[in-house]
Parts: C-alpha cells; sequence; structure tokens
C-alpha cells in the first residue's frame, strides 16, 4: 500500500484473467524501496471467476480500475490518468520488478535530465524456456526506428506520457504499442537508460498477445512507420534498407519451408489431384 506523504512513483499493474499471478506481482509492488508509492491494478475486462480473486487481494491495492476488454494501451493510459505520482513504472499481473529497481531507476533520472526511460536486464520465463537472459539496447530514438529497444516495462514521467498523448490505442498498433509510445517519448532528444543486472523478470505465454503477431508484424509495422512519418521522413534511406532486409527475410524462410520433407511429401501427394482436376476441366 502507499506509503505516507507525496506519491512519487505510480505503480500501474494491467490485470487480464491472471489470477494465479497477481499475488507476487502485489509482493513485490509493496517491496519497491526508497520511494513513495501508490499501487494501481488494472482490470481490463477479466472474467467473473478472475474479477473475484482479483478482489482477494484488495488490501494491497490502492486503486482498483475495472474495464471491458480494451488492450493492453486502454488499460495502461486508464491507470496513468487516475495516477498521482510524477514517475510510472508499468508492468503486467504475471511480471515483477526486483525490490531495488524503483530507487536506481529515480537516480538515473536525477543525474541526467535527458532520460526519459529506465529500464533494465530481465529474465524470462514460458512454460519452455527457463532463465533466458534478455538485454534491451536502450539508447537514443534512433536505435528505437526499427525495433523496440526497452522492455515493455520500465518507469518514464507522468508528463512524458502526457506531452504524446499516451499510449496508442488502436488495434492496428496493438502488440507494439510500447515501441510506439517510446519512440515519441524519445523523439527527439531523449535517452533510454538500461540498468545492466536482470531486475525484471517476465512470463511468456504460448497464446501471449506477442506470440501471436508473427503473421501481422508488417502490417503494424507500417501502421507505426505512416503514423511517425515526422520522424522517419529524417531517416528514409534507413527505413526502405530495413523493409527490404525483413522482405528478404520473409522471402527466405518461406523458400526455407519449401525445402522442408513435410512441404515436399504433400506437394507430391497432391500432384495426382492436380493432374485430375486439370483432366475434369
Amino acid at each position: 500500500m502507499s506509503e505516507s506523504g507525496s506519491i512519487s512513483v505510480s505503480i500501474i499493474i494491467t490485470y487480464y484473467n491472471s489470477s494465479e499471478f497477481i499475488q507476487k506481482a502485489l509482493e513485490f509492488s509493496e517491496k519497491q524501496r526508497g520511494v513513495s508509492k501508490e499501487i494501481i491494478v488494472v482490470d481490463d475486462g477479466s472474467d467473473d471467476y478472475h474479477k473475484r480473486e482479483l478482489k482477494q487481494h484488495l488490501n494491497r491495492i490502492d486503486v482498483l480500475l475495472t474495464q471491458e476488454n480494451r488492450g493492453q494501451g486502454s488499460a495502461r493510459n486508464l491507470g496513468i490518468a487516475n495516477a498521482r505520482g510524477k514517475y510510472i513504472l508499468n508492468w503486467d499481473s504475471d511480471d515483477y520488478f526486483e525490490p531495488e529497481f524503483s530507487e536506481i531507476a529515480l537516480e538515473k533520472f536525477a543525474v541526467d535530465p535527458s532520460v526519459k526511460i529506465v529500464t533494465c536486464h530481465a529474465l524470462r520465463t514460458s512454460d519452455y524456456i527457463n532463465g533466458e537472459i534478455i538485454k534491451p539496447l536502450g539508447g537514443c530514438y534512433k536505435n528505437f526506428l526499427f525495433d523496440n529497444a526497452a522492455l515493455g516495462s520500465a518507469m518514464f514521467k507522468r508528463e512524458d506520457w502526457e506531452r504524446v498523448d499516451g499510449y496508442d490505442e488502436a488495434q492496428s498498433v496493438r502488440g507494439f504499442e510500447d515501441w510506439d509510445f517510446y519512440l515519441r517519448i524519445l523523439y527527439p532528444a531523449g535517452l533510454a537508460v538500461v540498468i545492466p543486472k536482470p531486475l525484471f523478470t517476465y512470463y511468456r505465454h504460448q497464446n501471449s498477445t506477442t506470440s501471436k503477431l508473427s503473421n501481422f508484424r508488417m502490417d503494424k509495422r507500417q501502421y507505426i512507420y505512416t503514423k511517425n512519418s515526422e520522424i522517419y521522413k529524417n531517416h528514409y534511406a534507413e527505413l526502405i534498407s530495413d523493409v527490404f532486409r525483413r522482405l528478404k527475410k520473409e522471402e527466405f524462410e518461406k523458400n526455407k519451408n519449401k525445402q522442408r520433407l513435410e512441404y515436399r511429401l504433400g506437394d507430391l501427394l497432391l500432384k495426382p489431384l492436380r493432374i485430375l482436376k486439370r483432366l475434369l476441366n
């Protein structure tokens, strides 16, 4: 729960049908050291069972907000709009930052006014992976032109969220809203600092939004590139190079799949049917 006095950090936790994880997320929220804080949970349209389970933890939550399921960007915007802290620290209900993160992050903001985002190395887990270390690049907006160079969960100033009109809530960018948001915050002259320690743990679900993006990546990239044309017009040559590099990679993967035994056997089995179809026509 929040400490007495002014709030320096508002912790925004988005929640969707994840009652098995929320207790740990709240425990690590409470453990954030060296800051005055409030804990805000946004329920993004969970079913009745998970809503009931979430209410078992009301004693650990300063503000509980609910909405119909509209996605992570919308849930984060709702939480931040109701936040009192100068700084925002966001994560999902199946993630958590180690207790020292907030204190270290505020020190980074204090020593350099150009710092807009503070993140860290991360420990990624899933049903199949245990202990994979992720090391974001960070840096200026140029490092964010073609990929997200920070974790989706990070600390930033509430005033910067206001300055860029928050997260984009459009379906067209869903799954990439963090990248788009960071790019806008950092342009033209901000820095994303990466603490070189694994102070964040997140669980990658097999059916998560990110894992479902493979068939829509180019569409989402096109949306971000077009929307932020003011940024990309100064990097036209790099943009064209990146687009063609990705198209070549996609073509390579398609050709590689065609060489797989399963594909060749399937093609062999279907060949008589194609011949018969031509004869009948």
